[in-house]
């Protein structure tokens, strides 16, 4: 089983995110104001899904299928940081 979901992570949380998840997510980098978070979006098994929310590292989860993911994350005041390659 997963969950459809959009989950913002602290900087400072991070690290501990992807250790219990994957190094391929919280990749995406958005700020508000001087703070910086991570993003990652999709079907995440619920395992992932469980240890992110029981170890207390999301700063925001977003589940509503009715609105797509990146215009949430703006609603909410988070900018997507863009870096050229």
């Amino acid at each position: 089983m997963s969950v459809f979901a959009t989950i913002v992570v602290s900087n400072s949380n991070k690290a501990e995110a992807q250790a219990l998840t994957s190094l391929d997510m919280f990749t995406t980098e958005f700020k508000k104001g001087f703070k910086k978070y991570w993003v990652s979006s999709g079907n995440f098994p619920q395992d992932y899904y469980d240890a992110l929310i029981d170890n207390d590292l999301v700063y925001l989860s977003l589940t509503d299928q009715s609105v797509k993911p990146i215009r949430g994350l703006f609603d909410l005041g988070l900018n997507k940081v863009i870096t050229e390659e």
